[in-house]
């Protein structure tokens, strides 16, 4: 796959980024090491679109590697042409796309510091700084969360495997040593409470906002198991005025990036700089697995979820098509919708011993749209269940939600990833590894998850 990868971005990108390999020694974008790189209110915008350029570039890290990596680790693609690794659940310390992904979050990271130390600095009262802040607080969040869903163990807070955490501009190559899973939910969380008070109000999904913030919010609360405070958060956003569900599930995937009434969050793109390949690569190179056609049978979004052919079953969610009346094989990452958070909404409200009623109300509202039946079940464990399997069903090959619901459920042994997997080697492939090159150029101080 890198060498057709190699036919669409620059050589010279590429070996940029493969220079990026030890987190402790990033080489600052555009000379932001320098003091007065951030003197003005525009340079710090322009500064804060090139951090957003890292989502829709930067070796396609954030919008197809990652995406595509945790699909294939769970149940909803498997192989086309590439990432039998991540299938099955047993990726080399050495495989390209660990350090693609690795050396992007840690881009985002580095950018996001120097935005955020050098913004306030700026001479003058003007309000932009303050909303610039606060979105480049939300991308920093984004990329911590995004890695240590990947590559720590998010599912325990008491673990030591989190992430290198950096919150000032990377200035030497002195190697630091992980922080714990704790703590970096604390960077998390404070960043996006943050976001949530200097952020602008929601007016695009192409940028950082007080909703997408309290959305990515009751995300990180429900995987720090602090369900009735994700329940209050994604209540915040289902009951906003600002973000509606489409009228159908299939309107979501053809509206793209097009006056979407659903999407909270997500990458631009269009026929010609745009062009990421996205399309291409999540019919071709990862494709769906036979569990999902399967389990997608009978379901109300299972034709456009899945495209059937003569002598295949493609993802029906991303397939070319034009944009600007021009073909293109891109496409985008919804990195939040609404409909994900009427699920997280549900589920929270269970966990906490919340009301089941409004628990099924959000969890129905997302089957009335896939013109499925309501589910009237009393029973927790029942409706955690069902929850889990609609998540599958509405956000299947997309962006992997199903992976980390996996582990998440397993880890509080509320199944066995072996019921589905069977080859699955145990909890120390819940997570990835870090990148064989980065840990050897920390010098050992950067210690690789147990098991590889």
């Amino acid at each position: 796959m890198k060498k057709i990868i190699i036919s669409f971005i620059s050589s010279a990108v590429l070996l940029s980024a493969c220079k990026l390999v030890d987190v402790t020694d990033v080489s600052p974008v555009n000379q932001l090491e320098d003091a007065n790189a951030i003197t003005t209110v525009e340079k710090a915008q322009s500064v804060l679109y090139g951090t957003y350029g890292i989502l829709t570039n930067s070796n396609l890290a954030f919008n197809y590697y990652m995406p595509a990596t945790a699909s294939l680790m769970g149940l909803t693609m498997e192989p086309g042409t590439d990432g039998s690794d991540f299938y099955n659940n047993n990726p080399l310390t050495t495989n390209y796309y660990l350090e693609s992904m690795y050396t992007a979050g840690y881009k985002m990271v580095n950018m996001s510091n120097h935005i955020i130390t050098k913004t306030p600095l700026i001479a003058g009262s003007d309000p932009r700084k303050t909303r610039i802040l606060g979105e480049a607080k939300f991308l920093r969040a984004m990329s911590y969360f995004y890695m240590l869903r990947l590559f720590g163990q998010f599912y325990d807070t008491d673990s030591r495997f989190g992430m290198v955490l950096r919150t000032t501009p990377v200035k030497d190559g002195e190697p630091i040593p992980r922080s714990s899973v704790k703590a970096t939910y604390d960077v998390i969380n404070k960043d996006l409470d943050e976001a949530i008070n200097e952020c602008s109000e929601f007016s695009s999904t192409f940028y950082a906002s007080k909703l997408s913030a309290r959305a990515l919010k009751a995300k990180v609360l429900l995987y720090q198991q602090r369900y009735a405070e994700a329940a209050e958060m994604a209540k915040l956003v289902t009951t906003t005025t600002q973000r509606s569900l489409e009228d159908t599930f299939k309107t979501v995937f053809l509206k793209k990036i097009r006056e979407t009434k659903e999407v909270i969050f997500q990458t631009p793109y269009d026929a010609g700089t745009g062009n990421n390949n996205k399309a291409f690569a999540f019919r071709s190179w990862f494709v769906p697995s036979a569990y999902y056609i399967q389990f997608m049978k009978g379901d109300g979004r299972d034709t456009m979820a899945l495209k059937a052919r003569p002598t295949s079953v493609l993802n029906g969610k991303f397939m070319a098509g034009q944009i600007d009346g021009a073909p293109s094989n891109a496409d985008t990452e919804y990195f939040i919708r609404l409909a994900e958070l009427y699920l997280v909404q549900a589920e929270a409200l269970v966990r906490s011993g919340g009301s089941l009623e409004e628990a099924r109300a959000a969890l129905n509202k997302i089957r009335k749209r896939a013109l499925m039946p309501d589910i009237t079940s009393n029973d927790r464990a029942e409706l955690l269940r069902i929850i889990r399997e609609e998540k599958v069903k509405e956000l299947g090959a997309e962006s992997g939600e199903e992976w980390y619901d996996l582990v998440r459920y397993a880890s509080k042994g509320e199944l066995d990833i072996k019921t589905f997997k069977p080859a699955f080697m145990g909890k120390n492939r819940y997570i990835i590894p870090l990148p064989f090159a980065s840990v050897k150029a920390s010098g050992g101080v950067v210690e690789q998850n147990p098991g590889y």
